[in-house]
């Protein structure tokens, strides 16, 4: 897995396979490439990104990234407990009336955390268009796909192993800053320093005077449940240190959540290593918040599979179709034929006044020729909907299949079987509801669900 990490300054990438960190490297960045984290200069960072890479050896084409949370919205809403198949018109609703800017203005997500027996949070995402369409034109003229998006300080809230802590990450030109309540991120704030901070001390003023603007403002609407100096901060980024020396918090120092070297400096990989937690099992971080906010136009298409498997029924469809065709041409061949001669005889009748018998037993044999031409109807009105019930059973199991699971085989009998893998227990089972719930399937079957390895899962689904 390769997690990048782009910020105005500089990029950071770190490579990890399973829990263990295999390589980690960062690249400086030219003023004015990346601007509020907004990549102004897509060619020539895509070059560096490629310049990275090549230079650690990292073929890796799908990535892990972080967008900046400048300019981002995040907003955390209780609802009361919904049933699923409500929640996304619950979350459109919220998303009209808590975004600030117009829905077509932004990239929208989110996720319903259940937070007790009645209630629900539905913490929710707007990007801006142009943030995120400029990292994927960076990402595509690199040769790069995202495997998935974060929202960086949505990234560093996994690195805290409390469910109740602040989360600051301070660099060169910005700085984040998470509060999270029970596993969930309430309030983020993303800022770039004001031109007034030159200097270092003037930076960390400007961070300890957003931090306190931020604790009052959530206590203000908290006050059965305020943050207090005994509740635990996490530091991070390239001035972190500088700042948890002044912090009147109870500042902890970052959980190893990942097996790496004494030499890691952890606190300026704090993002990248969030990004890695992000694809692991979801115990393995205190946070429970887990947007994937890579928009939907950008999301791997389960339309190439349908496209692979209806080609293997295409040619076995056709191929009845075509027999059926011979045949049924060849009754219409032996019809027209027989109609030829009862003209003939009707002629000769006509002619040499023949009885009436002879005729009927040539119409008979037209009759019957024509029932043989019909019994063929019914078979090719049933492949006709056979084929139509295959795709679309095909095309509601992967246009319901989420973006981290990878299919390995597809076959078709008298019920549909799936095989593939997931990195998650819970997305096999998540995968499994929603066939359910869609109402194309009278069973959808578990017949095969078995870790293989550390974050794999395999998995077998009979559809009927």
């Amino acid at each position: 897995m390769v997690t990048l990490d782009i910020e105005d300054t500089s990029i950071k990438m770190l490579v990890v396979k399973g829990k263990q960190v295999e390589a980690v490297a960062s690249l400086p960045l030219e003023p004015g490439l990346v601007r509020d984290g907004i990549v102004i200069d897509t060619a020539t960072v895509s070059q560096r990104l490629t310049e990275l890479l090549s230079a650690h050896g990292i073929n890796e084409k799908k990535v892990v990234v972080s967008i900046s949370g400048i300019h981002s919205i995040y907003r955390v809403v209780n609802l009361p407990r919904l049933p699923q198949k409500l929640l996304d018109e619950a979350a459109k609703q919220e998303m009209e009336r808590v975004m600030l800017v117009p829905l077509n203005e932004l990239y929208t997500s989110w996720q319903a955390i259940s937070v007790s027996d009645i209630e629900t949070a539905m913490c929710i995402v707007g990007l801006p268009r142009n943030t995120v369409d400029a990292m994927l034109d960076t990402l595509n003229q690199a040769g790069l796909k995202p495997e998935a998006m974060d929202v960086r300080p949505l990234a560093l809230a996994r690195v805290a192993d409390e469910r109740d802590a602040i989360i600051i990450n301070v660099q060169p030109v910005g700085f984040d800053i998470v509060v999270m309540i029970d596993g969930v991120p309430e309030l983020i704030r993303s800022l770039p320093f004001p031109a007034s901070a030159a200097s270092v001390p003037d930076k960390i003023s400007e961070v300890k005077e957003e931090l306190e603007r931020t604790v009052a403002f959530y206590n203000s609407s908290h006050k059965e449940n305020p943050i207090t100096h005994y509740t635990a901060a996490f530091v991070s980024g390239e001035l972190g240190e500088m700042l948890a020396g002044t912090l009147e918090y109870q500042v902890k120092p970052l959980p190893q959540l990942l097996s790496y070297t004494d030499s890691l400096n952890t606190s300026e990989y704090a993002a990248n290593i969030g990004l890695a937690l992000k694809m692991m099992r979801t115990d393995v971080s205190q946070a429970r918040v887990n947007i994937n906010v890579t928009p939907e136009a950008y999301l791997p298409k389960p339309r190439p599979i349908i496209q692979i498997v209806s080609w293997v029924f295409i040619p076995v469809a056709i191929a009845v179709i075509f027999l059926l065709a011979i045949s049924t041409l060849q009754t219409s061949r032996e019809t027209l034929s027989l109609q030829a001669k009862v003209n003939s005889a009707q002629t000769q009748v006509q002619i040499r006044q023949g009885t009436e018998a002879a005729l009927k037993q040539l119409q008979t044999k037209v009759d019957e020729a024509k029932k043989t031409r019909d019994a063929f109807k019914p078979p090719l009105d049933s492949a006709k909907a056979q084929r139509i019930k295959v795709n679309g059973d095909l095309s509601k199991t992967t246009s319901l299949l989420p973006g981290i699971i990878e299919l390995m085989s597809i076959s078709y009998s008298q019920s549909l079987t799936i095989s593939g893998t997931a990195p998650a227990e819970t997305t096999i089972v998540n995968y499994v509801r929603n066939l359910r719930n869609s109402g194309q399937f009278s069973e959808v079957l578990i017949s095969d669900m078995h870790e293989i390895e550390y974050n794999e899962w395999q998995f077998s689904l009979t559809l009927k």
